[in-house]
């Protein structure tokens, strides 16, 4: 929320629509404050129906991105830091998370 990183996972397995799904009903909505509207980029799985209609049903909005906009997305800002101190420290990725790095 804003520019604070909250609701994160870190997963060793590639994401999918059913890991995303999970992550979405399990730790996301919980804590999302009413009616947040949820910004995503056009990966497949996040436009699956499935997970459209729980965060609809959670009464949220859901938003996408205009295709490829990584200036848009926070997210990857976030990414090229994590890797660069990843790469600074020369750990692995759970250490930096482990270390509350990123």
């Amino acid at each position: 929320m804003g520019t604070t990183l909250f609701a994160i996972g870190l997963f060793d397995i590639n994401i999918n629509s059913d890991v995303f799904y999970a992550w979405v009903t399990q730790v996301l909505i919980p804590l999302l404050p009413k009616n947040s509207v949820i910004m995503m980029d056009n990966t497949t799985f996040h436009k699956k129906q499935s997970i459209q209609q729980v965060i609809i049903d959670a009464a949220h909005m859901l938003e996408y991105l205009l295709t490829y906009s990584p200036d848009l997305n926070p997210i990857e800002h976030k990414w090229a830091q994590a890797k660069c101190k990843k790469r600074t420290l020369g750990c692995d990725i759970d250490i930096l998370f482990a270390l509350n790095m990123v």
